[in-house]
């Protein structure tokens, strides 16, 4: 018997020394895996390979040797022999954490607003008790005292009316803030060519993979991470483009891109060249824009020379005269 072969006829691999079904190169499955099939450790970028002790992350899905991610081997053992078990890598800890920071907020503040939305429902049931009891005492009055008691009552009903809405502008706000929470983290790109892809995952990978080459080679920003990307609204019968929401990591990543839009002006891929950058705004947000713009416009038209919008106001540079 080959000094390679043990016990139920498997022989050692020439690449890791392990006991396995071979292939005629002598090289165990592992082995003889293409190096372009096997996944890239996120942090030294090389490949991960079955006996290089790999840990893929629950969060973002990528893989890491061990000893990049400072993992132990002893926890490293536990994990494997755990069934259901969840890892985590740094970046994901991290943002994971951050995460809570913002939850924790915006609990504190959700909470804040229901107290005094309590507190005006609370005065709206007292003032529709009072009412009640106005028009119970109204029945047992003479025609004289009705006439002054309704006007009184009519006085109450109105300020009921400003309670509710009071009460209106608390929930509007309430539903604002929240709007611009989940916003702060998005930015929206237009005229990015869609994918003619059948499959709708096939459609979002090729998404991805236009964004990561609009951020890393044109705009020049190096850190970020694409948690999710969506088209807006349906495809359209004139095939033209729908923009794309991204959402980022964090807010700090959507202002690096932000403030790196201005590389776009040394594109020169024609395609890249067209595509446009903007924050993702609220339904309010939108609305005030568009009220500046047309401010803008009038004030051109009228020959008012030297405004600009920054920031969603006007402002005008000093020194600038009009023509007329």
């Amino acid at each position: 018997m080959d000094a390679r072969t043990r016990q139920g006829g498997k022989k050692k691999c020439r690449e890791c020394n392990q006991f396995e079904d071979l292939d005629e190169d002598m090289r165990c499955t592992t082995c003889a895996t293409p190096e372009d099939k096997l996944e890239e450790c996120r942090t030294c970028k090389k490949k991960v390979r079955e006996i290089d002790n790999g840990i893929k992350c629950d969060g973002c899905k990528t893989w890491n040797h061990i000893g990049c991610e400072k993992v132990g081997k002893n926890y490293y053992k536990a994990l494997k022999e755990e069934d259901g078990a969840t890892w985590f890598c740094k970046a994901c800890k991290q943002t994971i954490l951050s995460s809570f920071g913002e939850l924790r907020k915006l609990r504190n503040d959700n909470k804040q607003m229901r107290e005094e939305l309590q507190k005006v429902t609370s005065n709206t049931e007292n003032i529709n008790e009072r009412v009640n009891n106005i028009e119970d005492r109204l029945n047992k009055q003479d025609e004289d005292t009705v006439e002054k008691t309704t006007s009184k009552v009519l006085e109450r009903i109105e300020q009921v009316e400003i309670v509710q809405k009071s009460v209106e502008v608390v929930l509007q706000r309430l539903e604002e803030k929240q709007q611009r929470e989940k916003c702060k983290k998005n930015i929206v790109l237009y005229n990015v060519p869609e994918s003619k892809q059948q499959r709708l995952q096939e459609k979002t990978d090729e998404d991805i993979l236009k964004c990561r080459d609009l951020f890393e080679n044109s705009l020049k920003v190096k850190q970020f991470k694409i948690e999710r990307v969506l088209r807006l609204g349906r495809p359209r019968e004139d095939e033209r483009n729908r923009p794309i929401l991204v959402q980022l990591r964090d807010e700090n990543e959507r202002w690096s891109i932000i403030n790196n839009a201005r590389n776009m002006k040394y594109e020169t891929d024609p395609e890249k060249k067209k595509i446009g950058i903007s924050k993702d705004l609220t339904k309010e947000e939108r609305d005030a824009e568009k009220r500046v713009r047309e401010e803008l416009r009038e004030k051109r038209r009228n020959g008012e020379q030297g405004w600009y919008v920054k920031n969603g106001t006007l402002h005008r540079t000093q020194g600038t005269r009009n023509r007329y």
